[in-house]
Formats: structure tokens, sequence, C-alpha cells
């Protein structure tokens, strides 16, 4: 029997299915990338996957953030003191008002 104080968290699985996969397209890449790595072999020199760049995904998309969170923060604030500028106004017009209406209603007994 195991009794244990804390519930431990079942492991999680990445399940990845694409939305759309074109068969024939991965087809010629991975024709095109053997042609390319056997001619480099018969010219005697290196090959390298031109089409792989180690973190580019990852470094594209923290750009991509960085450029959107400046613009967002600008927009928020933006906002936020459009809403505070509303709020103070209101207060100002309902305290002037409201003197007057105190007196409106006095002359109107």
């Amino acid at each position: 029997m195991n009794i244990s104080f804390f519930k431990v968290p079942r492991h999680r699985v990445f399940h990845y299915e694409p939305r759309y996969w074109d068969e024939r397209k991965e087809h010629r890449e991975q024709v095109r990338n053997e042609a390319l790595r056997e001619k480099a072999l018969k010219e005697g020199r290196e090959w390298k996957d031109e089409s792989y760049r180690p973190g580019q995904y990852i470094s594209g998309r923290l750009q991509e953030q960085a450029r959107n969170s400046r613009h967002g923060s600008l927009s928020k604030n933006l906002t936020r003191l459009i809403a505070m500028a509303s709020v103070a106004i209101f207060l100002v017009f309902l305290i002037y008002f409201a003197k007057y209406f105190t007196v409106f209603m006095e002359s109107m007994r």
C-alpha cells in the first residue's frame, strides 16, 4: 500500500499534431538535401544543412515578444492615463455640480 502526504502530479506527455503537413514538399526538401550532401562529399568538402540554424526560432520569438511588449505596455499606460483623467474630471464635475445642486434644491423648497 502506497501512502503519501503529498499529491504527486502525473507525468505530462507532449502530443503535437500539425494542422497542415505537405508530404510532397517535405519529400522534395529531403531529396534536395540528400543531393546537396552527395555533391559536397564528391567535391571533398564538408556538407552543412543551411536550412537549420540552432536557436533561430527561439531568438526570433524573443525579439518579436520584446517588440510587442514595448508597444503593448505603451498602449496600456495610455489607456490607464486616459481612464484616470476621465475619473478625475468626473469627480471635479460631481463636486462642482453637487454644490449648486444643493443650492438649487434648497431654493425649490
